[in-house]
């Protein structure tokens, strides 16, 4: 339990250091709980709790101030568009083009400058700025100039691509990929199943496969070799295709874990407990990246074991298969709150789901592996069709709940009282954990249920970078203005699906489209293919919108335009007395004719004209209108550069508070209403 307590301090240490106080608490409270509970009164053991804190505390800011002027690089990951490479101190950002031959284990010579990472993310989107701190990535080289000092014999990434292509289905090979490299390709529809089903982990954590293929090729050997020299001929059987994936934290941390596994049974007499195997280890991962902590594969892979092993004393009497579901099921409740956060939304069936598929997704590996040893892939192509068609079965079973992601504050109380309950099973307390289960029931249905939708009114200009797209949700009804479209993602699944669903959103009353520009349509075939829409309506067909909750006017009356901005729809709405206009991309001619037409308009919040450019949102227009505010949707660093500093000066004028999706991202009012 000490060397526990050091592990827990040094992550308590680098959470207090990236300023994660709120998390860093938690740690803190369980860190205490088990020193006055299992240590008692040892200062030896306190001293070395302490000193792993300040040490982890001066590892975390020596890896952050120390770099190294080296142009001499190893690469260390290969990806398509671009490699880390790392220099003995630091590793660097380098984009390549895709058909370049940098690879895995190269050494090479880099020539350009050094820059800060700063990477554009749209609402909801995968935050790559966040995915390369957690790597312990800061800095990216706009490279003048790379050249080979050696090239690595095997071309680790190429292979990987090569035997990909043997696959024509894009399903197929997104899944092979997935449970053989890790390789998700998650803009792909599979992936878009797999995450709302949760089951996405079976087909992309390929070190669960490397234990099941390590300890599998173990047993094999047993038949004729002592286990010692049956786990070391394992090992060296399998080394070679651990090269291939060495580069994953996954399959480094399984391989890690095989080692001391080993050297613990053979040459330490399990000197090491589970717990303390855990630790030890964690400390390692720490030593090498303070920031592992913050990676998923990292704190899910400790929570899970440490879960699993506080429920493994209750559990010894069931037989294998129901212990094999109730693994599954703690699984599963650990990282429910992660998976949310990855998805927005749960699958209540995931769990049998993932029961059923857990051991069909070995076998599944192995036809894989097979394959790329040089089994024919037309078999495994017909193996993997099948698994295709058993997803999509089970994706026809909707059970889907949307919810938004638990903030710091409310994930401490989640694996509180989530501790609470695993405790008082370890100690058989029925008493206290059915008031554990009972609170933890009513903690989920109540955050679970859209029960502030239906006294709330909110209006979301969503941060879709260079474009337009505006979520109204009227108590239980939604709606909404634009789509926005950018053609390097899919701004439909990858932003907007994700925040309808963090809004507990699961249909769409109307889409109003306000023309027929690509960044404000661009998503609107996707948003229709994987989302509920009920209606949709253009400049062509929609002149005024009443329901019983809504009152929406285009207020663009102009005949037929040749200039596509000027036939968009001018929506004007009043929501809780707070008036909003919408202008799409109208220029100043259109808000010279709605200035002629309408008097008396009273507008609080003006959504600005085209991004802001100069083209609209005139300084008459402004006075005509006295709005409060003024939203402005543009991208960063765009290459329009909206918006013109005119309607800045014109917006400044006139005292209009001036909000930007490109500054703030998304931009949200909200309204309640009893």
């Amino acid at each position: 339990m000490s060397l526990f307590c050091i592990f827990l301090s040094s992550i308590l240490a680098s959470l207090i250091y990236y300023e994660r106080y709120i998390l860093g608490l938690v740690i803190l409270v369980f860190d205490i709980y088990l020193i006055l509970v299992h240590l008692k009164n040892n200062k030896k053991v306190l001293a070395v709790i302490l000193f792993s804190f300040i040490l982890t505390i001066l590892l975390c800011l020596i890896k952050d101030s120390v770099s190294l002027s080296s142009p001499y690089f190893l690469i260390i990951e290969r990806k398509k568009s671009y490699i880390v490479a790392f220099n003995g101190l630091e590793k660097i950002y380098v984009r390549v083009d895709k058909e370049s031959t940098f690879d895995f284990l190269d050494i090479i010579k880099i020539e350009g400058i050094k820059t800060k990472i700063n990477f554009v993310t749209l609402e909801s989107s995968f935050d790559f700025n966040e995915y390369l701190f957690s790597k312990g990535i800061d800095y990216e080289i706009d490279a003048k100039s790379v050249e080979y000092i050696f090239n690595f014999p095997l071309n680790n990434y190429f292979l990987k691509e090569r035997f990909l292509t043997n696959f024509e289905d894009e399903v197929v090979k997104n899944l092979i990929g997935g449970i053989l490299f890790s390789t998700i390709d998650y803009s792909n529809e599979s992936t878009i199943i797999l995450k709302d089903l949760q089951i996405i982990n079976l087909f992309s954590i390929t070190g669960m496969y490397i234990n099941f293929s390590l300890y599998g090729l173990k047993r094999l050997f047993f038949l004729k070799f002592n286990e010692k020299t049956s786990h070391i001929l394992a090992l060296i059987t399998y080394s070679p295709l651990l090269i291939i994936t060495i580069n994953k934290f996954s399959i480094f941390r399984a391989l890690i874990f095989y080692i001391f596994n080993f050297i613990n049974k053979f040459y330490l007499d399990y000197k090491f407990k589970k717990l303390d195997s855990l630790a030890i280890l964690g400390l390692f991962f720490i030593a090498i990246n303070p920031r592992i902590i913050f990676q998923a594969g990292f704190y899910m892979s400790y929570m899970i074991s440490i879960f699993l092993f506080l429920i493994k004393g209750r559990i010894k009497d069931f037989n294998k298969l129901e212990k094999a579901f109730i693994n599954q099921l703690i699984i599963s409740v650990v990282l429910f709150p992660f998976l949310i956060k990855f998805n927005n939304s749960f699958n209540v069936l995931s769990t049998i789901f993932i029961f059923l598929l857990t051991p069909l997704t070995k076998i599944f590996y192995l036809f894989s592996l097979f394959s790329f040893l040089g089994v024919p892939s037309i078999v495994v192509n017909d193996i993997f069709i099948l698994v295709k068609n058993i997803i999509y079965l089970f994706s026809d079973i909707n059970l889907t709940i949307h919810i938004p992601y638990f903030n710091d504050l409310l994930l401490c109380f989640y694996f509180f009282i989530l501790y609470g309950f695993f405790y008082f099973v370890e100690v058989n307390n029925k008493a206290r954990f059915i008031p554990y289960i009972l609170t933890f029931s009513l903690f989920l249905s109540l955050y679970t249920l859209p029960i502030e939708n239906s006294f709330s009114v909110l209006v979301s200009f969503i941060n879709v970078g260079q474009g337009d797209s505006t979520l109204i949700r009227i108590k239980n009804k939604s709606y909404l203005i634009d789509t926005g479209g950018l053609t390097y993602t899919d701004l439909a699944t990858n932003s907007l699906i994700p925040y309808l669903k963090k809004n507990r959103i699961y249909s769409l009353d109307s889409v109003f489209i306000s023309h027929y520009d690509f960044d404000h349509y661009g998503a609107l075939e996707s948003l229709n293919s994987n989302f509920k829409i009920n209606n949709i309506y253009d400049y062509n067909n929609f002149k005024e919108f009443n329901d019983s909750s809504i009152n929406i006017r285009n207020l663009n009356n102009s005949s037929f335009s040749l200039d596509e901005n000027d036939n968009s729809l001018v929506l004007y709405l009043s929501l809780s007395s707070y008036n909003f206009l919408f202008m799409g991309d109208a220029s100043i001619n259109i808000e010279k004719n709605i200035m002629n037409e309408y008097k008396d308009l009273k507008v609080d919040c003006l959504k600005v004209g085209h991004h802001g450019s100069k083209t609209s949102t005139s300084s008459e227009f402004i006075e005509f209108l006295k709005p409060k505010e003024a939203i402005i949707s543009c991208g960063v660093n765009n290459f329009y550069n909206h918006p013109s500093d005119e309607v800045i000066a014109t917006l400044n004028k006139y005292n209009v508070k001036i909000r930007r999706t490109d500054l703030e991202g998304t931009i949200t009012y909200k309204f309640y209403e009893f």
